[in-house]
This record gives structure tokens, sequence and C-alpha cells, in this order.
């Protein structure tokens, strides 16, 4: 009987000093401030939308009102006439708000074939191996023929030229070499260093030409290598470090201040 009375008071004991346990941790969590913080993701993730929300509504520019705001639409008195329409055609200030003509040229007429916009090329082709890369690289490099051609000048003055594998041209092998190196000096998960020393190595390149070429040229090497080797999730970017670091730092403090 003894060692039964002597159990049930260890239980009370044990059952007391849980209590006690929970209660100070109550008190130790409210007074740091993060008795409510959540600790699921999704949780984060809406609480961290809600005070981003929030803090948009509070940054949100006030919209003027009066004459220096506002445009002055007169009201319609009909078709204009001729000379109306040149008078407007000619004014300095509407060709300064509609900006310049590019293309097409005037008098220029250029026919749209409206049967093959949208259906793509044939299923066959006269490739040596249909589908292939070669076979796709071959038909992206007779498009952007044609649609230079088509363009002429107005095809380099849209930057058309500075996109896709076609930036690699303005890149010789070494310095290519050079910038895929650089990933095993600085993960590229670290944008911030990373970026400073590719801007070091190429102190001769200016910056929107090094940004061309990570997009258009490195960045889609990395993922068409990762494919190659049947990965399940690409990494192309920095997300699960972002994430990482979103756990680790206080709430409110870390998202928000990065942008």
């Amino acid at each position: 009987m003894s060692n039964v009375v002597a159990f049930f008071f260890t239980l009370l004991d044990r059952d007391e000093n849980f209590i006690l346990q929970k209660r100070k941790l109550y008190w130790d969590q409210k007074k740091k401030g993060c008795l409510n913080m959540p600790t699921r993701k999704s949780e984060r993730l809406a609480k961290r939308m809600k005070l981003m929300a929030s803090l948009l509504l509070t940054q949100r520019k006030k919209i003027g009102v009066g004459e220096h705001f506002q445009a002055e639409v007169p009201g319609w008195t009909g078709q204009p006439s001729g000379k109306e329409l040149s008078c407007y055609r000619n004014d300095p200030e509407t060709s300064k708000m509609l900006g310049t003509r590019m293309w097409p040229p005037e008098g220029e007429v250029y026919k749209t074939d409206i049967v093959a916009v949208g259906q793509g090329r044939p299923g066959s082709c006269n490739c040596l191996y249909p589908g292939s890369f070669l076979c796709r690289q071959l038909h992206t490099n007779e498009a952007r023929d044609q649609l230079r051609s088509e363009l002429g000048r107005v095809f380099t003055m849209w930057q058309f030229d500075s996109m896709g594998e076609e930036v690699s041209k303005l890149w010789s092998r070494d310095e290519q070499l050079k910038f895929d190196a650089l990933e095993q000096l600085v993960p590229v998960m670290d944008q911030k260093t990373y970026w400073a020393v590719v801007s070091k190595n190429f102190a001769s390149k200016p910056r929107i030409d090094l940004i061309k070429y990570y997009l258009n040229v490195f960045l889609m090497r990395r993922v068409l290598y990762q494919c190659r080797l049947g990965l399940l999730e690409i990494d192309s970017d920095e997300d699960d470090v972002e994430e990482e670091e979103d756990e680790d730092q206080p709430e409110g403090s870390s998202s928000l201040q990065r942008y």
C-alpha cells in the first residue's frame, strides 16, 4: 500500500513540475513578444503577405487632383477636319507624347500570313536528326535571320540581337570559361558577393552586358545541363536560400529590408 501511495505522489510531483515548466515557458515567450509567432511555413507566408500589404498601403502615394495632375479633355464636337488633323500631327508636343514610328516604315505595307501564325513548324523537317538540339538550334537561327531581314536596323535598335544564345557571340571562348569558373569560386546563391566578384573580374564590360550574359546564356546552359542529368528539381536561383534565411530571421525584418 505504501508503494502505491509513494507512486501516486511521484506522479503528482511530475505533473506539478510539468505545469510549472509550461507556465515559465509561457511567460518567457510573452516577454519576448513571440507567443503568437507562427511555426508553419504557410502561416509565416500569410503573416508576411499581410505585413507587406499594410506597408504598401502606408507608403502609397497620394493622387493629386487639379489641372497640374489630370488632363482636361475637351467636349466632342464631331469628326475633325483634314486641316485640324494635319495641325495635330505636326504639333511637336503631340509627336513628343506619341513617340516616333520605327516600324513598318512609312509607305511600306507588310502582309501578314494569318494562317501560319500560331501553328508552329510542321511535324517533320529535312534535318538529319529531327527534334534534336541541333535541329531546334538550326530552325531558331533561321527564324532569327528572317526576322532580322524583315526588321532591318530596327532589329538592333529593339535589342533583339542581345536576346538568347546570340549573346554568347559577343563573348570570347576564354571569357565564357572564366565566367563559368566564377561559380566554383563564389556560389550564385550569394548574389551580393557573386556580382561583386563578377564585376571585378570583368571590369572592362558594362554591368548590363554581364546581366544579359548571365540571364540569356549562363543560366540557360545551367538549366539545360541539369535537365540532362535528369534532376527532379532544377536549382536555377536562390529561392531555397531565401527561405532558410526567412526561417532564421525575426518576424518583419528580413524580406522587406532586402527589397
